[in-house]
């Protein structure tokens, strides 16, 4: 049988340590939550809300909605945090295979194109140097040219304190849990994964959330990031 586990995802210079996730671990059975989930750590739709505030958390929320609804084409009946579960739902059983680069799509989508990639044309060749420009929008482009490459350490714990102030709304509470120092990594342990719960589908979980959630990082941003488990 599965195993449910906190997520945990570090971002930063790569390493082939296993992270670790001081929780052990509960077995997936037809209720829900699981036994041992930490009661104090559930997300309480309309009074939970993360470090920002409930005014940034609904803001993110109504972002990222809006541009799942416009990969779908359409929207859900359900105008709370289950219309977006309802949507991912959607996603997998209409794109298949191709749900990840659809939900790759949709992570892209919540960011400007601003600064415009073009403006490398402005720069001498070696600043951006083998950065790949095509296809990518122009704030993720010009974040892997003046942080990620140029300072892989610092980009990793900056997303990683951004991530867990920022997306709270949508993983649920969280906190950061430093490395060893020669990691050079952060680390974000999810203590209760809000997406997971109101799904209750491993499936959705990895193909829509874990498997993009990684490429989006790796390949749009220039950071290394893994999710476990």
């Amino acid at each position: 049988m599965p195993t449910l586990l906190p997520l945990a995802f570090a971002l930063g210079v790569p390493t082939p340590r296993p992270l670790p996730v001081p929780a052990a671990p509960v077995r997936v059975v037809r209720a829900w939550p699981p036994p041992g989930a930490d009661p104090s750590r559930i997300w309480i739709e309309g009074v939970s809300s993360g470090p920002l505030g409930r005014a940034p958390d609904r803001l993110f929320e109504r972002i990222f909605r809006q541009r799942l609804a416009a990969e779908l084409g359409r929207d859900a009946a359900d105008p709370t945090f289950r219309g977006i579960v309802d949507l991912a739902r959607a996603l997998v059983a209409e794109r298949g295979p191709d749900v990840a680069l659809a939900s790759r799509r949709v992570l892209n989508e919540c960011f400007p194109d601003w600064p415009p990639v073009a403006a490398r044309r402005l720069l001498p060749a070696s600043v951006c140097g083998d950065v790949r420009a095509t296809g990518r929008k122009g704030l993720l482009f010009w974040f892997e040219v003046l942080f990620a490459r140029p300072f892989p350490a610092f980009s990793g714990r900056l997303n990683a304190w951004v991530t867990s102030w920022a997306a709270q709304w949508l993983m649920g509470p969280c906190s950061l849990e430093g490395l060893a120092p020669e990691d050079l990594s952060e680390l974000v342990l999810v203590h209760r994964c809000r997406f997971l719960e109101e799904s209750a589908c491993a499936s959705i979980c990895v193909n829509a959330c874990k498997i993009p959630t990684q490429a989006f990082f790796n390949e749009e941003m220039g950071v290394p990031m893994r999710m476990e488990p």
